[in-house]
């Protein structure tokens, strides 16, 4: 049920932090959340329940060994893909990739002399 939560609440946040968020970088924050929140909300609780094959010794048939990691290498790439998009979303939103910021040049503040 947890999975399930925090998946939901991984959209709904991040959907709030994309309105303020220019188009590119919206898009990435976005499409992260989703692959994240349908990999939290879905896969990851029916694997748990093991309604999705799990990995087993006893496991005999081919179509069974490659079923079973194809489930994980959705598994995988769901998560990774989303963590990846939606963590670069967020650090082109709080630009985190730009340089520093250019020095401004100070001037020297006049001395004030008394015989002027």
């Amino acid at each position: 049920m947890f999975l399930m939560v925090m998946g939901v609440c991984l959209v709904v946040v991040a959907w709030r932090i994309a309105l303020t968020a220019n188009a590119c970088n919206a898009r990435l924050i976005v499409v992260g959340s989703l692959l994240l929140g349908f990999g939290y909300a879905v896969l990851l609780p029916l694997h748990e329940t093991g309604l999705i094959v799990a990995l087993a010794p006893l496991l005999n048939s081919r179509a069974a060994v490659a079923e079973t990691f194809g489930w994980h290498m959705v598994i995988l790439v769901v998560m990774n893909c989303g963590w990846l998009l939606f963590g670069t979303g967020l650090a082109l939103h709080a630009r985190v990739l730009r340089g520093p910021l250019p020095q401004a040049n100070p001037q020297p503040i006049p001395a004030h002399d008394p015989l002027v």
